[in-house]
């Protein structure tokens, strides 16, 4: 039988396994539900494939949300293509909690 030492060693080591492997997970999923959470309609969205418009419908029970890139032209879409709103007077993209703003070059 091993040691307390060595039991110590290999809990630590799979804490710390855990720690580098789920908490990052953990943190963008809680990020991405409050940024899903704070669309509304009526907001400039910008989404992951690079498309502007206009959010017309946003149903997570759905899975499904709804964009107008032109005059009559209506897109649906999976909310999780949405990177986050887009503010049209800078030409940025809206960011939480400090974040920088994206760079589109």
């Amino acid at each position: 039988m091993g040691t307390f030492a060595d039991w110590t060693f290999w809990i630590v080591l799979l804490v710390m396994f855990i720690l580098l492997a789920y908490v990052p997970r953990w943190t963008t999923q809680r990020r991405r539900k409050q940024q899903e959470s704070e669309l509304e309609i009526g907001d400039q969205v910008l989404t992951i494939g690079g498309l502007l418009g206009t959010l017309v419908y946003f149903n997570l029970d759905e899975n499904l949300a709804r964009l107008r890139i032109a005059d009559g032209v209506i897109v649906d879409m999976l909310p999780g293509a949405i990177s986050g709103k887009w503010r049209p007077e800078t030409g940025e993209q809206a960011h939480e909690h400090g974040q920088g703003p994206a760079s589109m070059e």
